[in-house]
């Protein structure tokens, strides 16, 4: 069975795609860059960076590979990295990766992390490569792994957060700061006081009205019952001082990872890779492997962050149509209702049970080696399901909570069954053009 060409989310050309990359809004179009490689369907031979742009988030263009690794700094690949515009120019930051031939174990020997700038006038042609800070140039307690810049403006400097392993295998986001995009110096750091893994990656820097938050995905979590159940988790903790506290997963299910906010957006949007690394999942594909999440729009309620889909989303929902009990629906279909009581909702072989103030999605029967993830101690109200041929957002108390995953089954449409649900609302969904 080959995976089928998914109708509205973005897949890859060819080969692989993970990571969402410099996600701007420059010039009147939402640019999004990604991992690519698109030589290899396992993204190990040539990582690289796509792109798409797009006015309306309906109608997008597929353009050229936009960053390549073709230099003595990034000759392993052009790693994940973020956007920001000075002086109607779009930089582009990233990080350069460099593995050496021999005994190492990578973490600490036998890797170079180089911070990279590519510059661009029009938002396609980038020129004018150079490595602004390499492994010397990070603190002495910090291995080989120190990447994935994320760049911002505050109080007239630039600055940028990395996520970093140190050497006592505890993790921590480093901050710099400059006055012209090219000279960099070390300004501060943020640690975990609690929740720490051995790394951090993708870090983001997020505000409300009275908090900042990043919003990150640390690696090395302890597995507690049915938490961190995934290889890697992907939450937010709040800044307090220097301090990174009170973490909270961002993301219930099984395939979430590598979340970023465009900047220069009038609107707060997020988008996602709708995967997970060093996973052991069985992942079904043609010539293209792996998806980008739907754009999501992030506000802040009571120290939580909501997430919904973006309203050009749903625009692309056609007629609303109303069941009850069972039924079928194309692949590519939104499915809202609300819940008064426990229920049971079963999608082919998807399953969700909601009992006892616990919500458990359970894929232990699509055969692709995910079995079940929770969300306890909640009280669910309502349920907005977005499913398009092998992809499942699901969103939850209207964002409050959202499990995202990859699923596989050979139905060609979707057969409904439900237990103590009154009534479904469906919308068909209709696909975005690529040019």
């Amino acid at each position: 069975m080959a995976a089928k060409k998914l109708n509205y989310h973005l897949m890859p050309r060819k080969g692989w795609l993970n990571d969402p990359n410099g996600l701007v809004f420059f010039h009147g179009r939402y640019h999004i860059f990604y991992q690519a490689d698109e030589d290899d369907l396992q993204g190990r031979m040539n990582k690289a960076w796509g792109h798409y742009s797009t006015t309306d988030f309906v109608t997008y263009t597929r353009h050229e590979l936009a960053i390549l690794p073709d230099s003595e700094y990034d000759m392993n690949g052009a790693y994940s990295g973020s956007a920001i515009i000075k002086e109607d120019t779009l930089y582009l930051f990233y990080t350069g990766n460099v593995r050496y031939a021999g005994n190492h174990d990578y973490i600490h020997s036998g890797r170079e992390q180089n911070l990279i700038c590519v510059e661009s006038k029009d938002g396609f042609n980038f020129k004018n490569k150079r490595c602004l800070l390499s492994n010397k140039d990070y603190p002495r307690d910090c291995t080989k792994h120190v990447r994935d810049p994320k760049l911002f403006i505050s109080e007239g400097n630039y600055h940028l957060l990395l996520g970093a392993r140190l050497h006592d295998d505890t993790s921590c986001v480093l901050e710099y700061i400059s006055k012209d995009l090219n000279s960099w110096k070390y300004f501060q750091r943020y640690t975990p006081k609690k929740d720490v893994g051995y790394m951090i990656e993708c870090p983001d820097l997020l505000k409300n009205e009275s908090n900042s938050f990043i919003m990150c995905c640390p690696q090395g979590f302890v597995k507690e019952q049915e938490i961190f159940k995934n290889v890697y988790d992907c939450g937010y903790y709040k800044i307090k001082g220097k301090d990174l506290v009170e973490y909270q997963a961002l993301d219930y299910g099984f395939d979430f990872y590598a979340p970023q906010t465009f900047y220069n957006s009038k609107r707060l949007i997020m988008m996602a890779w709708i995967g997970m690394p060093d996973n052991e999942y069985l992942d079904i594909y043609d010539d293209w492997n792996q998806t980008l999440s739907m754009p999501r729009q992030i506000e802040f309620k009571e120290g939580r962050m909501i997430q919904k889909p973006i309203d050009e989303i749903l625009s692309l929902r056609k007629e609303k149509k109303k069941y009850c009990r069972s039924f079928a629906i194309s692949k590519s279909s939104n499915i809202e209702f609300e819940a008064d009581n426990e229920f049971v909702l079963s999608l082919n072989d998807i399953k969700m049970v909601y009992k006892k103030n616990e919500l458990c999605l359970d894929l232990s029967k699509c055969n692709c080696n995910r079995n079940k993830r929770y969300i306890q101690n909640i009280k669910v109200n309502k349920m907005s399901i977005f499913i398009d041929e092998t992809v499942l957002e699901i969103f939850i108390n209207d964002g409050r909570y959202t499990m995202t995953s990859r699923f596989y089954d050979s139905n060609n449409q979707l057969n409904i069954k439900t237990e103590g649900i009154k009534e479904m609302i469906t919308y068909e969904m209709k696909g975005v053009k690529i040019l």
